[in-house]
């Protein structure tokens, strides 16, 4: 049986298991890379998929669902990163060399960075899912890169 989009508004777990498959590698590695241990981006990505499921009958096709479940995934990344500031999290203890050097960046320089990677999003992209103005983004973008080259 062949699943589609509409099976997956009415609530079927399968079709929306497929759908979710085909984006859910990015969202996992945006979680990753933005958030101090794989338990929060697992959690993050968990609690993300879980919303869009209950809100896909408001999407009428894949690319609305993929913008929900990444907006999603984005409030759940800038929730963890305002408990961050309350209470410091604890990292891995021997990160990959890119998750390593990603830790030296800010928060907004590692989430627009990672953004800009695997999704190949421009500042405007950024801004809408994340909430942060478009100049923000731009000089997010920049120091990011400007930290991150020499380095990889």
């Amino acid at each position: 049986m062949s699943v589609t989009f509409k099976d997956a508004q009415n609530g079927d777990t399968e079709a929306f298991a497929e759908i979710y498959s085909e984006i859910y590698t990015k969202l996992y590695y945006l979680a990753y890379h933005s958030l101090a241990n794989v338990q929060e981006a697992v959690n993050a990505v968990k609690a993300a998929a879980r919303d869009a499921y209950s809100e896909i009958r408001n999407c009428r096709s894949v690319g609305e669902f993929n913008g929900l479940i990444l907006k999603k995934l984005c409030e759940q990344i800038i929730f963890r990163y305002r408990e961050y500031r309350k209470t410091p999290p604890q990292y891995e203890t021997d990160p990959p060399y890119i998750k390593a050097q990603m830790r030296k960046l800010t928060d907004a320089e590692r989430f627009s960075i990672s953004m800009w990677a695997l999704f190949g999003f421009g500042a405007k992209e950024i801004s809408k899912f994340s909430g942060l103005s478009e100049t923000v983004v731009e000089n997010k973008l920049k120091s990011a890169k400007l930290k991150l080259e020499p380095k990889l």
